[in-house]
């Protein structure tokens, strides 16, 4: 990772990523069994720390059923090859409530569409650091009776 005063400008720019991703808005904001065929979303910038988080949430049981993706940074350190270099993560979760899994108008699960959509926009990009966002892993995360999704990570490489 570069500088730490860059981590800022890289979560940002992520999230406006995030946003500028009509696909990735829809799944996440229409909770409806084929959120593609739904308008856009005009101002998809209301998403932020609604829908999209840049820091680990878990969504509350208690309110309705939706999608929440959250980004963030972990994992930095020295580079393994090159000591003027940083290394570091970073990790999108993925959380969707267990009824809005199945999207019987797509014959798609949303996680996994979500998951397709964020590695679209990262994988084997030059979207931060100096060399190209490669994917490293995807698990699965349960988060409570109500919720579950993914957690999927990318390798970054900044100037030390």
């Amino acid at each position: 990772m570069a500088k730490f005063e860059q981590v800022n400008t890289y979560i940002n720019d992520t999230m406006l990523l995030l946003i500028n991703n009509q696909n990735l808005c829809k799944l996440l904001e229409y909770s409806v069994d084929d959120p593609f065929q739904e308008l856009d979303i005009a101002e998809t910038d209301t998403l932020l720390y609604n829908k999209i988080y840049p820091f680990p949430k878990v969504p509350k049981t208690e309110t309705e059923k939706s999608s929440t993706l959250c980004v963030f940074f972990d994992d930095f350190r020295l580079g393994s090859d090159n000591r003027g270099t940083k290394e570091g993560t970073i990790i999108f979760n993925v959380i969707v409530h267990n009824d809005l899994w199945r999207m019987t108008g797509t014959g798609m699960l949303r996680p996994y569409a979500i998951l397709s959509e964020i590695d679209n926009i990262f994988n084997n990009e030059r979207v931060m650091g100096i060399k190209k966002v490669q994917f490293d892993k995807a698990r699965f995360l349960y988060v409570n009776e109500n919720y579950s999704g993914y957690q999927v990570s990318y390798s970054i490489t900044s100037v030390n």
